[in-house]
């Protein structure tokens, strides 16, 4: 069981709704204070990415040469990490269905 850090007294898990995102957290029974363990910390963080980016993006196509291409909007380009140089995009396509889907690997 977890301590916490201001009182020294026992804190028990809850289930907080912190900025529109409800995640696990401990609560102090006595001043109240509510911490995050590293592991809930890194759940809540993911969640909390998830919920600013948008489910669907709808872009135009750009023509770079010859070919063409997609610009990536800003927050998907860092939650996904795409900058980096070692990050590969795996592009499937199904002609039946007008779709493409792109993957990170």
């Amino acid at each position: 069981m977890e301590k916490c850090h201001k009182c020294g007294k026992p804190m028990r898990l809850v289930v907080e709704d912190y900025k529109g995102v409800v995640s696990e957290a401990y609560r102090c029974r006595k001043c109240r204070a509510v911490i995050f363990t590293e592991e809930q910390a890194l759940a809540f963080g993911k969640k909390y990415q998830q919920k600013l980016l948008k489910e669907k993006y709808e872009k135009h196509p750009v023509k770079i040469g010859n070919s063409y291409g997609m610009l990536f909007p800003r927050e998907l380009v860092k939650a996904l990490n795409l900058d980096s140089k070692k990050t590969r995009l795996e592009i499937e396509m199904d002609l039946a269905k007008s779709k493409i889907e792109i993957t990170v690997i």
